[in-house]
């Protein structure tokens, strides 16, 4: 074993425990894989994995995947030590960010990002909140953006606000609750809800029984949306076309309300908040890249504070 490589080839396998999926996820053929791992063995004079039946690594192959996992976290480190350093027109950029705020600034400042550093590699996924701190937990992106209100009470967590404001419940114009002058949220349990999740702080106020707002899980008790969208843009339309109710933020109400004949309801819940803003493991560094894309997220929300979230892109 004389490389990277012989590593990652016996950490996949070990993660993964079958050959086909291990080669899989490395992106290479399985007989190409079951090669390394032979040469590999040979060169170490040891089996690493018994074959009987399932993949299981032996009293060797336990020895490497224990430290194996740490090796390859150095290198990454490393790696990415080597880009921060050459700056920002070379590097590499990956983002995890929750539904609103992509909606609101990010996917803009992705653009905006390119559009200066056409040579920059980004990767962009749209994710609920807690998969996002689950990708910056274990460094599968380099800056999170997203609800902060966990994060910023966990102690390997940095977090930095964009932006906190209320959440209006909207409805397509027409719909039956905007007949009512005052909407109770007892009202807005019989119809469904399109959203990602159910905010914690809202668990303790839902029915014990099935209304059509969404499902409760028997174990645990907690309800989901019945109608489980993973982007703003999508809520935003099928909440168009149905009886749905979903909750935006003023700012893109203001923005998309009036075109897609979106209304807000009569209702103030103070567990109806949007919090949030970047996340980033403690003690790491941040790319010129990330950086950058900071200063332009901001950029952008102060333009949408104004009003002026469709205005022309500001100077870079």
């Amino acid at each position: 074993m004389n490389s990277i490589r012989h590593i990652e080839l016996i950490v996949a396998l070990g993660t993964h425990r079958h050959f086909g999926k291990a080669a899989e996820a490395l992106g290479i053929s399985q007989p190409a894989l079951t090669k390394g791992i032979r040469h590999i063995e040979n060169i170490l004079g040891a089996p690493l994995f018994d074959r009987g039946g399932v993949v299981t690594p032996t009293v060797f192959g336990n020895i490497v995947l224990e430290r194996g996992g740490a090796i390859l976290g150095a290198f990454a480190e490393l790696l990415r030590e080597i880009e921060l350093t050459k700056g920002i027109d070379s590097g590499r950029l990956i983002l995890s960010a929750g539904s609103y705020p992509a909606e609101i600034s990010g996917q803009e400042a992705v653009g905006l990002l390119s559009r200066a550093h056409p040579s920059i590699l980004c990767e962009f996924s749209v994710k609920d909140w807690p998969a996002v701190l689950e990708d910056v937990l274990t460094a599968r992106c380099d800056l999170g953006f997203a609800d902060i209100t966990e994060a910023a009470k966990h102690p390997e967590l940095e977090t930095a606000l964009v932006r906190k404001c209320a959440l209006l419940v909207v409805c397509r114009s027409g719909h039956p609750l905007t007949r009512l002058e005052q909407v109770t949220l007892e009202d807005i349990f019989e119809f469904p809800w399109a959203g990602v999740h159910i905010p914690n702080a809202a668990q303790a106020l839902l029915p014990r029984e099935q209304k059509p707002y969404g499902v409760v899980d028997p174990i645990t008790g907690h309800g989901s949306p019945r109608l489980r969208v993973e982007t703003v843009t999508g809520l935003k339309h099928i909440v168009r076309h149905s009886d749905a109710l979903s909750a935006l933020p003023k700012v893109l109400l203001d923005r998309d309300g009036e075109e897609l004949n979106l209304t807000a309801l009569p209702l103030e819940q103070p567990w109806l908040v949007l919090n949030y803003g970047f996340i980033w493991r403690r003690g790491r560094s941040l790319s010129p890249a990330a950086m950058k894309f900071r200063s332009l997220v901001h950029q952008i929300e102060k333009q949408a504070n104004k009003g002026q979230i469709s205005a022309p892109p500001p100077p870079l």
